[in-house]
């Protein structure tokens, strides 16, 4: 480790020009200096945000979040229904879970499209770099909100950014996507450096209610800050009840039980600030029940403990080290964190998307007992002590500007704006939605001169009709398209389980999908063909009214399947 848990040595003073001693504790700027293991943090963190702004920017869980801000803004008002779909009955309530990730997101996207300029493509590019540049700051935001919460309840910078890459291990394959789940996590960051304090502090007691009150306008997480404090103040409770050392005390007259549970009830209070007052409660949970998700979405189903790839994995070795770090530490596990692993581990087991929520807990409970291990290692086997100074500060500025160099949006800003193609990943449906768009566009794809013959043939040039899309596809679809062009897309809770029912027997071929699609007034299908096999085969047996303008099946050119698409068009529409 580079830096030693154990106290510092003195150093012989460090000075520069008249007197000037960048080490010196008592100077008032003492507050910034950096230590060794300070640096090589900052250099993790300009490398997580170099990564997130060169990757392209998934497809889905963001396209349709981007449109429902744009809707806000052109209409100033929080829509009461949705707005985007013919097919949306009312059955399903509508519930706004995102105003303020909405708007944040539509607002950086525009920024974006208002730098870049140009024509619409160039301006469709600009705001996929500023939303890339969204996603990446949220990332290194949270990353770095751990680090700070990890070195406050372990007391050790080393052991702390120990944490940060124990939380990336447990959390690498959600990174990829940004959604607005991405400012929950944010959130559920900054909230465990106030609980990583002996007592909860009067502020955090203000800021904590407030914080959640932000939350529930932002994303439907907001219910794991209920989970977390109940689950702290039980614990806190029960370590007055039941002490390891010492005698019981009433909870009541313990300051951080009653600080903890009063801060539990304002959090309730707190919630009620929103467009639903306390009914945002109701409408949360329903969602959560809604049986297309449940049924249809791996992260909302319990976890499958199976030989094969998954989550389950990264869980059970966190168990697994959990486990030895009990054993091994001289620390008793307070009850309170205790409870906390207890309930977001069932969690787990219940619905694999709580796997965000355990990367951070599981790390935040574990560096106490790492840090008390590491002060018990031999000063010997240590390295010497770094000094904190001003001096390693500059220089994890310059590691940070360094690094940055790297990132998509210093390219850009030396180069201008890239390619749409090279901004977007490759599943992607935006030349489709332009050509729709924009019959008149410049077509580059052979698929596109074909779905521009047909257009002209029967369509009078103009595509008319529906769009049946997979969530996925949709996602992009129903930005760029919708209401004007009918798009089944990605908010499933939002329609009753009868429609996804109906659609997914078209996306399995399966008998009737020709009346569903007739019913829907389908002219064009837009999918991942590596999952519809037999609706693909159903498909070609109907030359002479659909034509496959494109199937990426096996497509050597996207090594990942869920970028290959099938895109088909009715040759006369209905």
């Amino acid at each position: 480790m580079a830096d030693s848990p154990h106290p510092e040595t003195p150093a012989a003073p460090t000075q520069v020009g008249a007197g000037i001693d960048f080490a010196d504790p008592n100077s008032p700027l003492a507050l910034l200096y950096f230590r060794t293991i300070h640096v090589v943090a900052v250099g993790f963190l300009a490398i997580l945000f170099v990564v997130n702004t060169i990757f392209p920017l998934w497809h889905t869980d963001v396209w349709g979040h981007v449109r429902y801000g744009q809707w806000m803004v052109e209409h100033r008002a929080i829509p009461d229904r949705e707005p985007f779909s013919i097919w949306w009955d009312g059955r399903q309530r509508f519930t706004q879970f995102y105003t303020v990730s909405h708007l944040v997101m539509y607002f950086v996207y525009a920024v974006g499209t208002h730098f870049a300029g140009g024509d619409d493509l160039s301006q469709l590019a600009g705001g996929v770099e500023a939303l890339r540049f969204l996603h990446a700051f949220l990332v290194v935001a949270r990353y770095g909100l751990l680090y700070v919460a990890f070195g406050r309840i372990g007391r050790s910078w080393p052991v702390a950014f120990l944490g940060m890459i124990a939380v990336m291990m447990l959390d690498l394959s959600n990174m990829a996507v940004f959604r607005p789940q991405s400012f929950g996590q944010v959130f559920f960051a900054l909230l465990l450096i106030p609980l990583g304090r002996d007592v909860l502090s009067r502020r955090a007691m203000v800021f904590i209610p407030l914080l959640t009150a932000l939350w529930a306008n932002t994303h439907g997480s907001y219910l794991v800050v209920h989970g977390l404090l109940f689950a702290l103040a039980a614990g806190r409770i029960a370590d007055c009840l039941f002490p390891t050392t010492g005698p019981a005390v009433r909870p009541w007259k313990d300051a951080q039980a009653v600080r903890l549970t009063v801060t539990l009830g304002l959090v309730f209070l707190a919630v009620c600030l929103n467009p639903y007052g306390p009914g945002l409660y109701s409408r949360t949970f329903e969602m959560t029940r809604h049986p297309s998700l449940i049924t249809a979405v791996g992260e909302w189903q319990p976890m499958s403990f199976t030989m094969g790839r998954g989550w389950h994995w990264p869980f059970l070795g966190s168990l697994a080290v959990l486990a030895v770090a009990v054993l091994l530490s001289r620390q008793a596990l307070p009850y309170g964190r205790l409870f906390t692993l207890f309930l977001f581990g069932v969690g787990v087991c219940v619905q694999n998307r709580m796997v965000i929520w355990w990367a951070m807990v599981v790390p935040w409970v574990l560096v106490p007992m790492a840090a008390d291990m590491a002060s018990r290692i031999p000063e010997r086997f240590l390295p010497t002590a770094s000094v904190p100074s001003l001096r390693k500060t500059m220089l994890a500025v310059l590691v940070a500007l360094a690094i940055a160099n790297w990132s998509g949006l210093a390219d850009t800003l030396r180069n201008g704006v890239p390619k749409v193609e090279d901004t977007v990943s490759a599943g992607t449906p935006w030349q489709v939605a332009r050509q729709i768009a924009k019959p008149e566009a410049e077509l580059q794809a052979e698929w596109q001169k074909e779905l521009r013959a047909v257009l002209n043939a029967n369509y009078g040039g103009t595509f008319r009709g529906a769009i049946l899309a997979t969530p996925m596809q949709g996602d992009y679809l129903m930005w760029a398209l919708a209401p004007a062009v009918p798009v089944t897309y990605a908010h499933i809770h939002l329609f009753h389980p009868d429609f996804w029912d109906e659609l997914g027997v078209v996306g399995q071929g399966r008998p009737g999908w020709w009346d569903i699609v007739d019913k829907y007034e389908v002219n064009l299908m837009v999918v991942e063909a590596e999952y519809c096999d037999s609706l693909l085969a159903e498909l070609r047996k109907r030359p002479g009214v659909w034509k496959v303008l494109l199937d990426e099946t096996g497509s050597p050119e996207k090594t990942q399947p869920l970028n290959r698409q099938l895109i088909v068009v009715r040759i006369k529409p209905v």
